[in-house]
């Protein structure tokens, strides 16, 4: 279950967040005999008072919560206690915050990292005659006698094709539509090896990338097509081009298969290669994006991204020449930057030649390097997990406030977009879904002011 919490991206652009990691879970529970319902509480409109009666009858409720989201997922399952006999949390914030998770939401075990083989052995050590025994289940943290329990960690699933195609049939893919059109992002592998300071993924899925099959992977973008109407696809893999082999070896099963609907993927900016990116071109692929995340590179290499601003101008020539549209996104408010760095960080994102950008404020979420570092300098100003959108600040720099933080994303946004340039081309291919996809990170009175121009632009 997605826990009710106020989702300000759908409120300004209509565009809800797809449960990824529920309908993954439910296809896997399914296939081990359990009788499973997907509540997606925003999407449907279930809200704090009407838990009660909606989860009346099931024995179990689980709640997945990102950080923003754990705040609603602890009120909701301590709301719900009394009424199923298990409930249990699982996603990135109980993952890294699992004791907080477990004393704060009330909960008999918490899920860490992946949660399909977890869940389905805690369940089942609950389906017994008298306490259960969790002694055993690796990859969760539960109360015990006012104490909190950490068993060991889980290792990765090893072969992602075992698991069962994502239980689409359980949610209501329309809710999840932009500009009219259904969109399902699709999760084609886990686990990354770069270790970015300001990202979890790693920790979350384990350094090691292990892809599915190109077959497999064709195989349910092809029954989204045909069973579903999907007529958008997202592969939101960290790196969807890490094995370039394999990327390859999809674009050609879809080509194959005859796969008429535009996609789109994310890279790293040395992960693209000329044959590539025309591959990806061939077989439908519309937008590439990109981590550029700083126009500094002494900022790139403190952060342990990897790569420099000149690697960024090369891929996104690339990409450009071989007709793929390029998104790139950007990261403002890292400890040591001031406005100089942040104004250069703009200038980097007009003249580096993609053809859009997104600005975040930093945000350290736990389990990063940077939640840590930002932790230990004094320079987080808040613990309200509910504030950690990337669109308000949650800390400052050692240059900047938080309030100037605020201006500068909003700098950011405006320098990039008011480009008389940027209107001229981009108001004239009318992308409205593209536009909305981006900038659901941009500040909520942002928003409103630069979706209003682009409406007018297309003349709606």
């Amino acid at each position: 279950m997605n826990p009710p919490a106020t989702d300000y991206v759908a409120e300004v652009l209509g565009v809800r967040t797809f449960p990824v990691g529920l309908v993954h879970l439910a296809a896997y529970l399914r296939e081990k005999g359990f009788d499973v319902r997907i509540l997606d509480c925003p999407a449907e409109g279930i809200g704090p008072g009407e838990l009660r009666s909606a989860v009346k009858g099931y024995d179990a409720v689980g709640f997945t919560a990102t950080t923003p989201a754990a705040p609603s997922a602890y009120r909701a399952a301590r709301e719900v206690r009394d009424v199923v006999d298990v409930v249990f949390l699982g996603g990135p914030h109980p993952t890294f915050m699992d004791e907080e998770a477990v004393r704060e939401s009330g909960a008999d075990f918490v899920v860490r990292g992946e949660g399909e083989i977890t869940t389905v052995e805690a369940l089942e050590a609950f389906d017994t005659w008298g306490e259960p025994d969790l002694s055993d289940v690796r990859g969760i943290t539960y109360p015990v006698d006012g104490k909190v329990v950490r068993n060991p960690d889980r290792p990765p699933i090893e072969n992602l094709d075992s698991l069962p195609l994502p239980a689409y049939d359980l949610i209501d893919i329309d809710a999840y539509a932009v500009d009219g059109k259904r969109f399902v992002p699709v999760v084609t592998s886990r686990g990354c090896p770069f270790g970015c300071a300001f990202c979890a993924s790693s920790r979350m899925f384990g350094r090691r990338w292990r892809g599915r099959s190109p077959a497999r992977v064709v195989e349910e973008i092809v029954m989204l097509v045909e069973e579903f109407s999907v007529r958008r696809v997202e592969i939101v893999d960290d790196v969807f081009t890490l094995n370039r082999k394999r990327a390859r070896e999809v674009c050609k099963g879809l080509r194959e298969e005859g796969v008429d609907v535009p996609w789109d993927c994310s890279s790293r900016a040395d992960t693209v290669d000329p044959d590539l990116a025309k591959e990806l071109s061939r077989s439908g692929c519309e937008t590439v994006y990109i981590g550029a995340e700083s126009g500094d590179d002494e900022t790139l290499e403190r952060i342990g991204k990897g790569i420099t601003t000149s690697d960024v101008v090369s891929c996104v020539k690339t990409l450009k020449n071989a007709g793929l549209r390029v998104v790139a996104s950007f990261i403002i408010g890292f400890p040591w930057e001031d406005r100089k760095d942040v104004r250069r960080t703009v200038k980097f994102a007009k003249r580096c030649g993609a053809d859009y950008a997104q600005f975040t404020i930093l945000t350290p979420y736990p389990g990063t390097p940077m939640f840590e570092e930002l932790k230990r300098e004094g320079l987080i100003e808040t613990f309200d997990w509910s504030k950690y959108t990337t669109v308000d600040p949650v800390i400052r720099t050692k240059h900047l406030t938080s309030k100037d933080l605020s201006l500068l994303i909003k700098y950011a946004y405006l320098s990039f977009y008011a480009d008389p340039r940027f209107l001229i081309k981009r108001l004239s291919e009318g992308d409205v879904f593209l536009i909305k996809k981006i900038l659901k990170e941009a500040p909520k009175t942002l928003l409103r002011a630069v979706l209003t121009a682009f409406n007018k632009g297309f003349g709606r």
